[in-house]
């Protein structure tokens, strides 16, 4: 029975995408179960909601409702939870908060009980003349924090803590600027699994979190988005570990007139809270220590034997192509964090079948590592497209005029004669011409002394995609 209403809502879903021309987004909304497609469909019709930034917040807010409570296997000892970084990005007035909103509402709701219930603990606490151990505040939302603030928000939540905030490029300029890198180096260590702490002299309790579970979900305008790869963020590999979104489309949608759109929203965002309370009634391995005492553990969830031979097979054929390299400099730091991309993807995408009723949490299965690698395609193409409008609109002049002289391929030879001939510039200068197209993503070497143009238009980018990209064209 249920089989039969899943197939009649895939093709329900199927319909509406070719009516609605959802392909043209170039976002995989197949990747999701057919509940949450569903979802989607109906808030991006009656809210009039971009796909790509509500789908995307419902990956973050599914990360944040499962916390660290699951974990996926990536090779051997090697795990990870489901914490995703991510910017929507796009110009002002194209609607990135209010799809965040109603993605995380149902979260909102969850905190807003655990507040309810902590006055309660506070009002009993005093009227026992404030005996006893003081109540503390779970929440699992922060927006305005600082560094300390944020383990302290964690450690009374060690399930998980998502920061969201509207325009996000605030706390990234102020990060660096009032804590000398700390919230950064956090963040760092977080996404990569390590430890936090927190000891202060004003605090006599130090804070230690043994496996922090951080998502970040925020906006960018596109025209502030430079502000972020000017931070010495790719440096450090923060951005490495960011996902974008960047819609290809610039188009406000029009509004329609329904009688029932309130109603119709209210239902869709009734069915995205009933699967996100589901994840949230998941819980940790309760295992009993041998004093009595209980210890709280992640389930841990491996790939079976095809997904993980095709998750395996797609990260080896990378490995191929990445080994010809023979210039360190030329290798995408960005593009060794996709397995771990993928596997949290993939552990999200297993989870939200489950609490749609798809699937199951016995492990991974290909349908979930399939949908997870295209997720990853097109987060790592809005990267693409970000990098290559901030090169359009940062890149001095001459070198751009240097490269409107060239063909779309061409090599150092070619470079030299047109900038000498039609520029009046030297081989010095040239070369760093090339050099400063190559660190703005308008141009790549595509190997040894030969280029390829990397060009931004409409909203579609043009390069090989088998290709490494680089950040660094030095001979």
């Amino acid at each position: 029975m249920a089989d039969m209403k899943n197939s009649r809502l895939e093709l329900c879903n199927r319909i509406r995408m070719e009516a609605e021309h959802t392909e043209d987004t170039g976002f995989p909304l197949d990747a999701f179960p057919q509940a949450v497609q569903s979802v989607i469909l109906d808030m991006t019709k009656y809210e009039n909601y971009m796909i790509e930034f509500i789908a995307t917040s419902m990956l973050s807010a599914a990360s944040t409702a499962l916390g660290g409570t699951y974990r996926i296997r990536i090779k051997s000892d090697w795990q990870s939870n489901s914490a995703l970084y991510i910017i929507l990005v796009g110009r002002p007035g194209l609607g990135k908060t209010p799809p965040l909103e109603a993605a995380y509402r149902p979260i909102r709701k969850h905190d807003y009980a655990l507040f309810k219930a902590y006055e309660a603990e506070v009002e009993a606490w005093k009227a026992a003349g404030e005996n006893g151990k003081k109540p503390v505040l779970h929440r699992t939302i922060v927006s305005d924090f600082t560094p300390e603030s944020l383990l302290q928000t964690h450690n009374s939540n060690p399930r998980s803590v998502a920061i969201l905030v509207d325009e996000i490029m605030g706390m990234f300029n102020s990060a660096n600027r009032y804590t000398n890198g700390q919230l950064i180096e956090q963040l760092l260590t977080a996404w990569s699994g390590g430890a936090l702490d927190v000891i202060r002299v004003s605090n006599s309790t130090p804070v230690h979190i043994e496996r922090p579970c951080i998502n970040i979900i925020g906006t960018a305008q596109t025209k502030r988005i430079h502000e972020l790869l000017k931070k010495g963020f790719e440096e450090n590999g923060l951005l490495d570990r960011i996902l974008f979104v960047l819609p290809k489309s610039r188009e406000v949608s029009k509004w329609t007139n329904r009688d029932d759109d309130g109603e119709k929203t209210s239902l869709a965002a009734k069915r995205w809270e009933k699967i996100l309370d589901k994840v949230l009634a998941l819980d940790y391995d309760t295992e009993t220590e041998g004093d009595g005492m209980e210890e709280h553990a992640a389930h841990v969830l491996s790939m079976n034997s095809e997904a993980k031979e095709y998750f395996f097979s797609w990260w080896n054929e990378k490995v191929e192509r990445i080994n010809r390299i023979e210039d360190d400099a030329d290798v995408d730091s960005r593009e060794m964090k996709h397995p771990s991309h993928v596997a949290r993807l993939a552990l999200i995408i297993q989870v939200l079948r489950y609490a749609s009723d798809e699937s199951h949490l016995q492990f991974v299965d290909p349908v979930s590592v399939k949908a997870a690698i295209r997720l990853n395609d097109y987060f790592e193409d809005s990267y693409i497209r970000i990098r290559s409008f901030v090169a359009d609109n940062t890149c001095e002049e001459p070198p751009k005029v240097l490269l409107s002289l060239l063909p779309d391929t061409f090599d150092t030879k070619t470079a030299i004669a047109v900038g000498k001939e039609l520029q009046n510039i030297s081989k010095r200068t040239v070369m760093n011409y090339l050099r400063e197209l190559c660190h703005s993503r308008l141009l790549k070497k595509s190997k040894a002394g030969h280029y390829e143009k990397m060009v931004y238009e409409s909203g579609k980018y043009s390069i090989n995609e088998n290709e490494p990209s680089t950040q660094n064209c030095n001979e």
